[in-house]
C-alpha cells in the first residue's frame, strides 16, 4: 500500500514540514512500501530530499492537477496536511482542485480550525470534509468545533494525536553538554513572534527565587516578521530582560529549532513553558514534543493545551498572568517530588504518542478506508458526495516521480 503525503517538507522551515517528515519516517519504518512526498513549494527551496516524489508549485493550479494524476496512477491512498497558508489560490483553494480529482482514499489532517472563520475559510474546510474520506484532528476539542461550527458529522472525523520523537536520554549528560550542569532549565522553542507571549514569561522570571535558574528561548524570528521589521521584536525582548534585571537568567538561542537541536535542549530542560496570549490554537508541535521529552509543562489554557495537559500531564495558568506563572515555577523548583511527578506523567503519555504509534494509527485508518472503498466502489470511477470523478487530467512539467 503506497501512500502519497501532501504538505510542506524540509528544507522548508515550518512546523508542517517537520510534521510531514516525521509522519513519513514513521510510515517507512512500519511498512516496506515506497511512500512518496508531494511537497508544497513556494520556490525558496534550493534542493529537496530524494523521498520527494513531486514538487507542487504553490501558485500553479496545473501543478495540483498533475499531482492528482500522479497520485491516482502510482499510489493507493493520500494523506493531506492542511494549513490555510501553505496552499495557493484564494484562501488556499487549489488543494480543493486537487482533492476533487483524486480517486484514491484520502485522509486530511487539520492543523488549524478557526473559531470564527471567514466565509471562504468556512467553505474551504467544509469542502475538505466533503472530498476527503476522513478528516483527522489532534484533540478531542477539535471534534467538537468541527461539529458545532462547521456542521461536520462526527462519523467523518477521527482523532489521531500529534506524534513525538522517542526520547532516550540522560538529563545530567545533556546539561553538561550545554554547560548548564548546575542549572534548573526552563525552555521555550519555536519561531519567535508577538503571538507567543514571551513578555509574560520574562515578567514571571523576574519573580523566580531560584538563583541557579536559566530560561532559554530557542528559535529564529518568524520569517514574516523578519521580512517586515527584521530583528526588532527579538531585540525588544532582550531589552526587556535587561530592564527587568534578569538578563543573566535568560539565553536567546537564535537558531532554527530543528529536531536534532530540539532533542538536545529538551533532554536537558526541567520545565517547558508555552505562555501563548490567546486560546485559539488547536495544535502545537512544540507542546507535544515537550510532553514527549518528559518536561514539566506549564502553559496558558489554549485549546490544544487544555486537552494535552489534562489528567495532571501539565499545569495551566491564566493568559498574560506573569504572577501566576512565577508562582507555579517557584513551586516546582522548591518541591523536587512535585517536579518529578509532572515530568513522569508527561513522559508516560509521551511514550503513548510516539511517532511509531501515531504511524500505526495512520496506517490502520488508511487500511480501513481502502476496505470501505473495496466494498462500495465497483469500478475505477469514484463517486464522492454524488460527484463523479475520472482519473486522467492535464499534465505539467513540474514533477519528479519516484519509480
Amino acid at each position: 500500500m503506497k501512500i502519497a503525503i501532501i504538505g510542506t517538507y524540509p528544507p522548508r522551515k515550518c512546523g508542517i514540514a517537520t510534521f510531514t517528515q516525521d509522519l513519513y519516517k514513521s510510515l517507512i519504518i512500519l511498512s516496506d512500501e515506497k511512500h512518496g512526498i508531494f511537497s508544497i513549494s513556494d520556490g525558496c527551496e534550493e534542493t529537496v530530499p530524494t523521498e520527494v516524489s513531486f514538487i507542487i508549485d504553490k501558485d500553479d493550479v496545473n501543478s495540483y492537477h498533475h499531482a492528482a494524476q500522479l497520485i491516482n496512477q502510482n499510489y493507493n491512498a493520500c494523506l493531506i496536511q492542511h494549513e490555510y497558508g501553505i496552499f495557493g489560490g484564494e484562501t488556499g483553494c487549489y488543494i480543493i482542485d486537487l482533492l476533487q480529482k483524486l480517486t484514491v482514499p484520502v485522509a486530511t489532517n487539520l492543523h488549524t480550525i478557526l473559531q470564527n472563520p471567514s466565509i471562504n475559510e468556512n467553505k474551504i474546510l467544509c469542502q475538505l470534509a466533503q472530498y476527503s474520506d476522513k478528516i483527522t484532528v489532534m484533540t478531542p476539542y477539535a471534534i467538537q468545533m468541527l461539529k458545532e461550527i462547521y456542521q461536520i458529522e462526527e462519523e467523518k472525523i477521527t482523532f489521531i494525536p500529534h506524534g513525538v520523537p522517542e526520547f532516550t536520554y540522560n538529563q545530567k549528560i545533556a546539561k553538561e553538554r550545554l554547560g548548564l550542569q548546575d542549572k534548573k532549565i526552563m525552555l521555550s522553542f519555536g519561531f519567535v513572534g508577538r503571538n507567543k507571549g514571551f513578555e509574560t514569561a520574562l515578567e514571571a522570571i523576574a519573580n523566580v527565587e531560584e538563583e541557579d535558574f536559566v530560561y532559554i528561548i530557542l528559535g529564529t524570528t518568524h520569517p514574516n516578521i523578519l521580512k517586515e521589521e527584521g530583528e526588532f521584536y527579538r531585540l525588544s525582548l532582550i531589552d526587556k530582560a535587561k530592564k527587568l534585571a534578569i538578563d543573566h537568567k535568560i539565553q536567546f538561542i537564535n537558531s532554527f529549532a530543528s529536531e536534532e537541536l530540539l532533542i538536545k535542549y529538551l533532554n536537558a530542560c526541567d520545565i517547558y513553558v508555552t505562555p501563548y496570549p490567546n486560546e485559539n490554537q488547536i495544535s502545537s508541535g512544540t507542546l507535544s514534543f515537550a510532553i514527549g521529552a518528559g518536561a514539566a509543562v506549564i502553559s496558558t489554557p489554549y485549546w490544544y493545551a487544555k486537552d494535552l495537559l489534562a489528567e495532571e500531564r501539565g499545569l495551566l495558568f491564566p493568559f498574560k498572568d506573569a504572577k501566576a506563572l512565577s508562582l507555579i515555577i517557584n513551586q516546582l523548583l522548591k518541591d523536587p517530588d512535585l517536579l518529578k511527578r509532572y515530568r513522569s506523567n508527561a513522559a508516560n503519555y509521551g511514550a503513548q504518542i510516539s511517532w511509531l504509534n501515531i504511524g500505526k494509527l495512520q496506517l490502520n485508518l488508511i487500511e480501513s478506508l481502502q476496505q470501505d472503498r473495496a466494498v462500495s466502489t465497483p469500478s475505477s470511477y469514484i463517486t464522492k458526495q454524488n460527484k463523479l470523478v475520472a482519473p486522467m487530467f492535464p499534465t505539467s512539467n513540474h514533477h519528479r516521480l519516484s519509480s
